[in-house]
């Protein structure tokens, strides 16, 4: 603000772009001031009926062990939310930049990425920048060769490894996408085929294959 407010005082809040609807709050009082101006702290008067910002607050983490605290946009309806991402969503996230998330207005799953390009509100908890061991299903899909899905063992920022039926020659380039449902909007990455392993499960001959994704 440009001039001085009083705790206590009463004040109507709205976006400047008309989104979302006009609130009642209460000063608590001024937090900084320097040559922009003054920063003060308000309290909503009636938080639970009125959302000036048009930005969805979880109650609680909708996770049991969130490491991210990201804010969130629905490419579809536009809805904007504060999310709690596990490990695993936190690091699909940070790699692509977007990911699968419900969607409670769509009524399903949609693609969701930061609002307007702003950044994360902040971590919550220290991420492992390791692999993770997980066991998740995933697709692979070649040009000439259909889709396959496949079993994905473990998962880095910078590539994966899975378990196959199918053979793909290494430096073969393929598209992947982790985690994978016939259901949703799927996310595929492109990636490089480095290794290949023979293996034998159950007397079916299978392979493990590592891949690094592609810029």
């Amino acid at each position: 603000m440009g001039r001085e407010l009083f705790a206590g005082e009463i004040i109507k809040v709205q976006r400047i772009d008309g989104v979302g609807e006009e609130a009642t709050a209460q000063v608590v009082g001024r937090v900084e001031g320097g040559s922009e101006g003054y920063v003060f702290g308000v309290t909503m008067l009636d938080p639970a009926g009125v959302n000036p910002w048009s930005v969805v607050f979880p109650a609680a983490a909708d996770t049991d062990k969130p490491v991210l605290r990201a804010f969130l946009r629905c490419v579809d309806c536009d809805r904007t939310e504060v999310a709690y991402l596990d490990e695993f969503e936190a690091d699909l996230f940070l790699y692509h930049h977007c990911i699968s998330r419900m969607c409670k207005h769509c009524g399903g799953f949609t693609i969701w990425n930061r609002p307007h390009g702003r950044s994360f509100a902040g971590s919550i908890a220290t991420m492992s920048h390791g692999r993770i061991q997980l066991e998740a299903v995933g697709c692979v899909r070649r040009p000439g060769r259909g889709n396959e899905v496949v079993v994905v063992k473990d998962l880095a920022r910078g590539g994966l490894s899975f378990y196959s039926v199918v053979e793909y020659p290494e430096e073969s380039r393929v598209e992947i996408a982790v985690p994978y449902t016939s259901k949703s909007p799927n996310i595929y990455t492109s990636a490089r085929i480095v290794s290949a392993r023979k293996t034998a499960v159950k007397g079916l001959l299978e392979y493990e294959y590592r891949a690094t994704y592609l810029e």
